[in-house]
């Protein structure tokens, strides 16, 4: 019976249960594969996929290139014989099956042989892989066992986050490489990597990781754990993130998908480039909250003081009141709570609250009973002290205070600190110094006077005049003033007086001291001059060289004698001749028998005497660098005369510096030029035989006319005279 009530069950719901009509399932799209780009060398044997093998060799004919032969094996046994493909003319191009079970089974893929691509020159073929059920590149998956977006309650954690990548083939990958960075997106505090595992191939950042793995098989994995540390801290609201990237090389690049075929045969080619430095990449996220609940409450309120009057610290007499007006303003992103005002003097003084009328009368400290959101601002606050008539010289501390609460019920202070100083009559304390920039200087040299009035007092000098003198006699004003004058000269400020002066004349000149007159407050007009025991002594000089040749070459000399010459300088001045220059040319006859000497007395320093043979003279230079008066330096020459003819010496310059080394002064050397002439022994005596011989003869004239009655003339002719009588 029971069984009964069971089918009859059965029966019920069938007739209750709802018919649907049939939906045909459409049949998958077919998807194929082209792998375009391929080229081997000739007669060399290229791995295909699958575990195929083929080789490609130019064929050629008459020595000349025809073709390409071509043949699959695998694992030495050859699937499909040398199919041959011409390089040109018709049927450049064939395509060769290759099938799954070698020379069986279903079509894996075809090669395409390019025979009008073949470079003959460099023994390349070209080929592609078409309609190959085996995509060219194969596929990574990357899984973060770690939630899109996690929230803590805590302020800080510390988290691992398994990034696990798996092979999905068909390939092997030789390389991977995993990049990970980090950052706050939102609120505060920092996100950083406590650690990596595993830790070979790891290059870190500061915010970033480099990981690369080493190559993974087919339907291999590998597992890269971070271990991050995040949070903002007690009572704050940070969001942050990590990023992971996966790369890894895939030789080929997706160029274009195709549509081939038509009907139940229409099918999809994707089509490949082959590119050796083709990647591709995977990416994927994280995110960590921290603190939400406060969002938008960053718990940075930031009250501040904002005050009119007074601007800054003050400087009052006695018994004068004081003001002070401002405003308490909230310029953070928070509210501020239980705001407080105070304000305090020390040492203690009365405070009367002025402003605002509700609080006028009342003390400090005062509470602002509503929380102060941002931007908020209280009314104007003003208060007012007296300082006492009898606090002369006192200083008082103003400090006016404001503290507050965040939302996280941390303390906050702000204040602002005025120095009241109460003025003391004092007196002014001028003081004057006075420096000369040399005590020794040539003439025509300059000196720079410079006068300094300060006040060291503690009040003002008024109706100041700096006044300063100098030998007129010895010197005349170049530039400057020797006097100046002020209205007024406040404590800690100073009046400088700067001239320049020139010396026209030599001797000494004294200085005084410089004057001062001034008022002072409580003692009148004074008088101060600088400060100086005696006065100051100024040398004026002027160096003076005098020169003289003292050795010369005979007017007449025989080739090969020696010669000497020497000139002699000494400084009769009253200064230092600095950088004494002498310069001399020889004529190239004479022979510079040894190097020039120099004697020198005290106080010369000289560098040693150079001579320079040229083609047309022979240059001779002394320089001097200092010559102190009454010093002397004498240059000697020893000279041999080498050739006949016109031989000369000439000084060409003799100039030096003054003192300062600001003037040079030049000694005049047009008279300094010296001829001798040179002759061969035979050509000396008969030059000494012919004035014998001219004195005998002008001697033997002379006897006879003394004797026979002629008479020697000087002078112009005059007419004769005659008186009758006859003159043989």
């Amino acid at each position: 019976m029971d069984h009964v009530r069971l089918i009859m069950l059965l029966l019920i719901l069938a007739l209750l249960t709802p018919t649907y009509p049939s939906i045909h399932m459409a049949k998958a799209q077919v998807v194929k594969y082209d792998w375009t780009g391929l080229s081997m060398k000739n007669g060399t044997r290229y791995n295909l996929p699958g575990g195929f093998q083929m080789e490609c060799t130019i064929e050629k004919q008459g020595g000349f290139p025809t073709g390409v032969a071509t043949r699959i094996l695998k694992n030495g046994e050859v699937c499909l014989n040398y199919q041959f493909t011409l390089i040109e003319g018709d049927n450049t191009r064939s395509k060769i099956p290759v099938k799954e079970g070698c020379t069986s089974g279903r079509v894996l893929y075809k090669v395409l042989i390019k025979g009008d691509l073949t470079d003959i020159n460099n023994g390349i073929i070209y080929f592609d892989i078409v309609d190959s059920i085996l995509p060219p590149t194969t596929n990574l998956a990357m899984n973060i066992n770690f939630p899109r977006t996690k929230e803590f309650d805590e302020p800080y954690a510390q988290f691992q986050v398994p990034v696990i990548i798996k092979n999905l083939g068909p390939w092997d990958v030789k390389w991977v490489k995993v990049y990970s960075n980090w950052f706050r997106l939102d609120g505060e505090g920092s996100i950083s990597l406590s650690s990596i595992i595993p830790v070979e191939g790891v290059k870190r950042g500061d915010n970033d990781v480099n990981i690369t793995l080493n190559g993974l098989h087919a339907n291999e994995s590998q597992q890269v754990t971070f271990n991050f540390h995040a949070g903002p801290g007690e009572g704050k609201y940070g969001n942050y993130t990590a990023a992971f990237v996966v790369t890894y090389p895939v030789t080929f690049k997706y160029d274009r998908t195709e549509s081939r075929g038509s009907g139940v045969n229409q099918y999809q080619a994707m089509i490949y480039e082959y590119d050796p430095n083709a990647t591709k990449s995977l990416n994927g996220s994280i995110n960590v909250v921290f603190g939400l609940r406060y969002k938008g409450h960053t718990g940075r309120p930031r009250v501040v003081l904002s005050i009119s009057r007074p601007t800054g610290d003050l400087e009052v007499n006695p018994g004068t009141p004081i003001t002070f007006d401002f405003r308490v303003q909230n310029i953070g992103n928070d509210d501020a709570y239980n705001v407080t005002i105070n304000a305090k003097v020390d040492p203690n003084l009365p405070i009367d609250i002025t402003k605002p009328s509700s609080i006028a009368g009342h003390t400090f400290p005062i509470v602002v009973h509503s929380d102060m959101p941002p931007r908020a601002m209280t009314d104007e606050i003003a208060f007012r002290i007296i300082v006492p008539s009898d606090a002369e010289g006192m200083t008082y501390h103003a400090n006016i205070s404001v503290g507050y609460f965040n939302i996280r019920s941390e303390y906050n202070r702000t204040f602002r600190l005025f120095t009241i100083s109460v003025k003391k009559f004092g007196t002014s304390k001028l003081y004057v110094t006075k420096s000369i920039s040399s005590t020794t200087i040539p003439v025509n040299g300059t000196i720079d006077v410079n006068v300094i009035v300060g006040n060291n007092g503690t009040a003002a000098a008024t109706n100041v005049v700096v006044e300063d003198s100098y030998p007129s006699d010895i010197f005349k004003l170049v530039s400057g003033k020797t006097k100046v004058s002020t209205s007024k000269l406040n404590p800690g400020s100073m009046i400088p007086l700067s001239y320049k002066l020139k010396a026209v004349r030599e001797g000494v000149a004294n200085f005084g001291p410089a004057k001062v007159t001034y008022i002072d407050p409580k003692e009148g007009q004074r008088v101060v001059l600088s400060a100086q025991k005696s006065p100051v002594v100024i040398t004026i000089v002027r160096p003076e060289l005098s020169v003289r040749v003292e050795d010369i070459p005979q007017n007449v000399t025989v080739v090969n004698s020696l010669a000497g010459f020497s000139i002699y300088m000494i400084n009769r001045g009253s200064g230092d001749a600095k950088d004494l220059t002498l310069d001399m040319e020889l004529s190239p006859g004479f022979y510079m028998v040894s190097p020039p000497t120099i004697k020198k007395g005290e106080g010369v320093s000289c560098d040693q005497p150079v001579w320079e043979p040229k083609e047309n003279e022979i240059r001779v230079k002394m320089v001097c660098d200092t010559v102190k008066p009454e010093g002397f330096v004498k240059l000697i020459l020893t000279l041999k005369t080498q050739t006949t003819g016109k031989q000369w010496i000439k000084v060409k310059d003799i100039y030096y510096k003054s003192p300062d080394g600001l003037t040079t002064l030049e000694v005049p050397t047009s008279s300094y030029r010296y001829e001798a002439v040179v002759v061969t022994p035979l050509e000396l005596r008969m030059f000494y035989l012919a004035i014998f011989t001219f004195s005998v003869l002008i001697v033997a004239m002379f006897v006879i006319g003394v004797t026979r009655g002629f008479r020697v003339s000087i002078g112009r002719k005059r007419p004769r005279t005659r008186f009758g009588a006859l003159e043989s």
